[in-house]
């Protein structure tokens, strides 16, 4: 089943290459006609790898009891459903869920201030994933900067970008539809990804430096952009109900959180990738989020609800946290002390 396996993520990772780099998608090529001329049962057995992914990618999105009852009288999310799901099928017809290898958020951003609105210093290193996720920000501020320091004086940070604050675009919050529409429709720089950009400069992080990314929701299209094209050394990405599907190198490490009755996080990336990308080590927890009489597709989308996901399979002892958690455990080697930044963005 390895080479099963194996084609499956290499036809994803041609796929996502052949955009903006064809010839790099091409050298796949090769691999790809060995695996296929060592059996001649391994091309069915990746599409149906495949398939059976296809098949539950979604499973649950808008078919919850409530959302059935309601959706003929279009009230409550059943008044937004059909729409959403127009949305999520045109877009995903255009590619908008997926974000090529090479592809940027293109254009100028729109004018944002980004102040400090709270710092602890003598913080610790997240221990697990459950404990990075209770840094994501959920009040006011809207970015958190994990700044570790060295012996030696190297310093390593680590950002957390909150999802979508507002619905209402044309006021102060930069986190809201507007930024939502430029990055994920037209595929531009907005003010939530200038507000992350210049956060990370404020903490002093400096191209070059390492930085990883703690994402959710809307805070993982700006967060990508930085993590794909950035001037910093990324080596690993937390994202959470990403409404797109980025593409990591071979030495980037992804931890994915998808529900799929999210119709923000597997409805709008189409449900992620069908061979996963980012290093080996890489690993993408997913179900369906949401449970009970008054369960819907928005609130699968609901952070307190990733965050029971993450506590459920953190119980089950899964080999596949060990790589994460052991790269947690090295950021205290030779650590000197941990502040956590708070910043508050407003348009002007």
């Amino acid at each position: 089943m390895a080479d099963v396996f194996e084609l499956a993520e290499l036809r994803a990772k041609q796929q996502a290459l052949a955009v903006n780099y064809p010839a790099q998608a091409h050298a796949l090529q090769e691999r790809i006609d060995v695996l296929l001329s060592s059996d001649p049962r391994i091309a069915g057995m990746a599409d149906e790898v495949v398939q059976k992914w296809a098949d539950h990618r979604l499973e649950g999105l808008g078919e919850h009891p409530i959302e059935k009852l309601l959706q003929p009288f279009a009230l409550s999310s059943g008044l937004l459903l059909p729409i959403v799901a127009g949305v999520v099928a045109s877009k995903l017809l255009d590619g908008k869920g997926t974000t090529p290898f090479g592809t940027t958020l293109k254009g100028t951003a729109p004018p944002v201030t980004v102040t400090e609105s709270a710092r602890v210093s003598g913080a610790s290193v997240p221990r697990d994933l459950e404990q990075t996720m209770a840094r994501i920000p959920q009040g006011d501020a809207q970015v958190r900067v994990e700044k570790r320091t060295y012996v030696g004086g190297r310093v390593e940070y680590t950002a957390y970008a909150a999802g979508t604050k507002t619905f209402l675009p044309g006021r102060d919050q930069p986190w809201d539809m507007g930024s939502n529409w430029d990055m994920y429709i037209d595929r531009e720089k907005s003010a939530s990804s200038a507000a992350l950009a210049t956060a990370l400069e404020q903490a002093g992080a400096e191209p070059g430096d390492r930085v990883d990314f703690v994402t959710y929701s809307q805070g993982g299209l700006g967060g990508n952009d930085l993590a794909m094209n950035g001037p910093y050394d990324t080596k690993v990405v937390v994202a959470v109900a990403d409404p797109s599907q980025m593409s990591l190198r071979d030495d980037q490490m992804l931890v994915e959180l998808r529900h799929t009755d999210d119709i923000v996080g597997s409805g709008l990336s189409g449900g992620g990738s069908f061979g996963g990308t980012g290093s080996p080590e890489s690993f993408t927890i997913t179900r369906q989020g949401s449970h009970g009489p008054l369960s819907n597709s928005f609130d699968a989308h609901v952070l307190d609800n990733y965050k029971e996901t993450v506590r459920e399979a953190m119980a089950t002892k899964d080999v596949r946290f060990d790589p994460y958690n052991e790269y947690l455990a090295a950021q205290n080697h030779d650590l000197v002390s941990v502040e956590v930044i708070d910043y508050t963005a407003k348009r002007p």
